[in-house]
């Protein structure tokens, strides 16, 4: 298994590719508090069920959200609900979704009023 690819966006929020039931102990060891799913069940069939990562979350103490949002279907909803999640959400967070960029999107999508420099930091964190 190869090591997950963690990117930082921000003090409080950092994106990753998908990740398995078995990646969750070492997030929380990372120090993340919640775990953001924005990928929805059956995208593809290999990957793995919200269900079992929100166990395995709740079993190591860490919070999650399963906003499911579809590739390339981006909504204002589903920029609010991430925004309202990240509010609500103990710090800090790691959000994922297939490879991290519609993660990427629904935060920079929220900080429009420094798109510039969000879309900086973005590019830098990969």
């Amino acid at each position: 298994m190869e090591p997950l690819k963690i990117a930082r966006l921000s003090d409080h929020l950092s994106v990753a590719p998908q990740i398995a039931a078995a990646d969750v102990a070492a997030i929380a060891q990372a120090g993340f508090a919640t775990i953001i799913n924005n990928r929805p069940d059956n995208e593809e069939a290999d990957q793995p069920v919200a269900r079992d990562i929100a166990d395995a979350a709740h079993k190591v103490g860490l919070d999650y959200y399963h906003q499911p949002v579809a590739s390339g279907q981006i909504t204002a909803a589903d920029v609010q609900a991430f925004a309202a999640n990240l509010a609500m959400a103990r710090q800090p967070v790691l959000a994922f979704c297939r490879t991290g960029t519609r993660c990427s999107i629904l935060w920079l999508m929220n900080n429009r009023a420094d798109l510039d420099q969000a879309l900086a930091t973005a590019r830098k964190a990969g």
